[in-house]
């Protein structure tokens, strides 16, 4: 059997090393983290093209992402939260019809269609990707490329450090999230 390739961004994530152990077996992984390519930094954009322009990959996987209070800048959410993932989708909008059937999946949040009071930026960061997947998805299947989303639930990660005891009561396993992920990418 031969093993799908996945390019994936923000290896450093919990959800990404669970994602690896899970998926060891079906997938081979190339691993980018975020301090590799720092989506706050300009030439991120370079950064991505170079490495999507080597088109080895069956999967693209981003699994950068910042939670963030009110408190933080809008640069400092939306650059991971959206703008890396419209960097992906804009590298193929605006390439010729793929040569070979790819995947890509972003990473959302059920936060997007919530608007958490705290967390403002996070959330919209989150309904700005799902508009972004609704609009691209049709464009992408036409040149090959399967746009999907997946809108876990709060994880237990470091992420939700600053949460309510009700809140980190409530967050599951990542590694659930993992495994409905790696299904998603073995169809």
């Amino acid at each position: 059997m031969i093993k799908k390739k996945i390019l994936i961004f923000g290896s450093n994530s919990t959800l990404a090393k669970n994602i690896f152990t899970v998926g060891d077996k079906k997938f081979l992984f190339k691993k980018i983290n975020k301090k590799k390519l720092n989506f706050d930094n300009l030439n991120a954009s370079k950064k991505i093209i170079h490495i999507l322009s080597k088109n080895d990959f069956d999967v693209i996987l981003n699994c950068s992402g910042v939670l963030g209070d009110n408190t933080l800048k809008y640069k400092d959410i939306y650059n991971t939260n959206f703008g890396s993932n419209w960097e992906i989708a804009k590298y193929y909008l605006n390439q010729k019809k793929s040569e070979k059937k790819i995947t890509i999946l972003f990473i959302g949040s059920t936060a997007y269609k919530t608007g958490k009071k705290n967390y403002l930026l996070y959330s919209s960061s989150k309904a700005a990707l799902h508009n972004l997947y609704q609009g691209a998805k049709s464009i992408l299947s036409q040149k090959k490329i399967k746009l999907l989303i997946y809108h876990p639930p709060r994880m237990k990660t470091k992420m939700i450090k600053k949460f309510s005891l009700f809140e980190k009561k409530s967050a599951i396993n990542p590694m659930i999230v993992a495994k409905k992920i790696i299904n998603l990418l073995s169809i």
